[in-house]
């Protein structure tokens, strides 16, 4: 992924970063964020990538020091650290311990809990009546079998901690039940607690995610995606386009305002939480709340199809700064990403040079290394070969090209 050079920022104000992340996934992010303040980065492993973008780096191990409040301190000290942030799903809940503990702006603990926790948010939507949703913790099989019954077939079966669609299923009767239950429960968990398994409701409907900004309890919608689904019953997101015309205003209107409000009623604050919206047939639900920006490039994605900078914006929510989103017109651009069609010997993706000349295509990638044995999901819940980016004026064009190039950039390789 091409980074942009390291630009002096725009405030003296600085951030504490908790996590870094890839540099493929939240390097385009780092270096806006470090554009629109001064970072200083606290991580469990030294910075290599990251350097450019940082002015100081303290590192420690989680098994000799799980909350390192005082690498963290000798930050602070040292450069005046005004607010604590993260992008990265694993470390939401420590960013806001270690915001909480330095007495430093950052998101609040209970709602760092609610956004790591699905169940959490299930009781909270419904309590407050923003999106009621059938949804029932389960430890085992026998549970979960009840719960299914009382529910109602077809049920959504999910991990309890997890986001982005990894270890869903869709159980449309009883015998399916089991497989799609250690599905879930086996999934990776990247380290993270998940007490047990969600049943839920299955809702039908167009769903999209969305991107808020909140700060000083001010919230407020600044991009938002349409998204591609795939490999039902295991469903999960393939993709997304962002800009002109992603989202027709009117048709998701009221999806937009319930994502805000359900930001606000989780207490989010002084970051970017991304939720996944569903339009069913009974109005608009809210699936899941994640405590940080989107993530699958789509910093990358957001900045080609609007020109706003997730970076800017996530570094403004978290230092209390005014909201500064002016979405460019006539503008969108989307992501696919490529999986084999079953397991196979990744020999790379097809060359398609007339594709590849193509003014339109931003960037092609690989994930594999080359000899390295592919499958996709639910063998691999993370089974992607590759990438490809396309811009556009408009969203139908950018998703006609995306059309274009999923069909051509093949994965090559003999079958195994």
């Amino acid at each position: 992924m091409k980074l942009p050079p390291s630009e002096p920022p725009a405030t003296s104000s600085t951030l504490l970063l908790v996590g870094s992340g890839s540099r493929l996934r939240q390097g385009h992010l780092l270096s806006h964020l470090a554009a629109a303040a001064d970072v200083v980065l606290l991580d469990t492993v030294a910075p290599t990538w990251q350097k450019p973008w940082l002015k100081d780096a303290e590192a420690y191990d989680p098994r000799e020091t799980p909350f390192p409040v005082e690498q963290a301190r000798r930050l602070c000290r040292d450069h005046d650290v005004r607010a604590v942030v993260t992008y990265n799903e694993s470390e939401i809940l420590l960013a806001a311990e270690l915001a909480a503990t330095l007495g430093l702006p950052g998101l609040p603990v209970e709602a760092a809990r609610i956004s790591r926790d699905k169940h959490r948010q299930r009781e909270l939507l419904d309590r407050t009546g923003l999106s009621p949703t059938a949804s029932v913790p389960v430890h085992d099989v026998h549970e979960g079998l009840r719960a299914a019954a009382d529910i109602g077939y077809p049920v959504v079966v999910k991990p309890r901690g997890l986001s982005g669609s990894l270890g869903v299923g869709v159980v449309a009767d009883p015998a399916d039940f089991t497989r799609f239950f250690e599905l879930a429960a086996g999934v990776d968990k990247m380290g993270l607690a998940s007490d047990g398994v969600l049943v839920e409701e299955y809702v039908t409907g167009t769903e999209f995610w969305v991107d808020v900004w909140s700060s000083g309890g001010t919230a407020e919608v600044v991009y938002c995606a349409r998204k591609y689904m795939a490999r039902d019953p295991y469903p999960i997101d393939t993709g997304h386009i962002m800009g002109e015309g992603a989202l027709p205003a009117a048709e998701y209107a009221a999806g937009l305002a319930l994502a805000r409000d359900a930001v606000l009623a989780a207490g989010i604050d002084r970051t970017i939480a991304n939720l996944d919206v569903v339009l069913s047939p009974r109005g608009p639900r809210v699936m899941e709340i994640n405590g940080r920006p989107a993530g699958d490039l789509a910093s990358v994605i957001a900045h080609l199809g609007t020109g706003l900078s997730i970076g800017g914006l996530l570094a403004d929510a978290a230092l209390g700064r005014p909201l500064r989103a002016e979405p460019a017109p006539d503008r969108a651009a989307g992501v696919k990403f490529l999986y084999p069609a079953r397991r196979q010997r990744f020999e790379g993706l097809a060359e398609a040079p007339e594709l590849r000349a193509q003014p339109w295509l931003h960037e092609v990638g690989e994930l594999p290394e080359r000899g390295a044995v592919v499958e996709p999901p639910p063998e691999d819940c993370f089974g992607r070969a590759g990438w490809v980016i396309a811009e556009g004026t408009h969203a139908d064009q950018v998703h006609e090209r995306l059309t274009e190039a999923e069909r051509a950039l093949t994965v090559q390789g003999p079958y195994v």
